[in-house]
């Protein structure tokens, strides 16, 4: 499924235009976007939660020249699903 097929069901199962259900969604999508990139992490009961995870830097190697470099730590977005959601999904 993809934005608007997502848009399309929510409009169908409110009775509303896709005109209006998609700033919502959009407004929906921005704000976790902004929570994320704040370090906050975002807590859906029944869904799941949205988090930030730090990949700390480490040493590899260029496999063409076997030359160590340094790469760089870095976040990472992840989702881990609540317990109900992996329950509903596992009927």
């Amino acid at each position: 499924m993809n934005k608007a097929q997502l848009i399309q069901r929510i409009a169908a199962e409110l009775n509303a235009s896709q005109a209006s259900t998609k700033p919502v969604v959009e407004q929906i999508l921005q704000q976790i976007h902004v929570a994320l990139s704040e370090g906050e992490k975002i807590f859906l009961p029944q869904f799941g939660t949205f988090e930030l995870r730090y990949h700390v830097a480490k040493t590899g190697r260029n496999p063409q020249t076997g030359e160590a470099i340094e790469i760089d730590g870095y976040n990472q977005p992840s989702f881990k699903a609540s317990t109900a959601l992996k329950q509903q999904i596992n009927r």
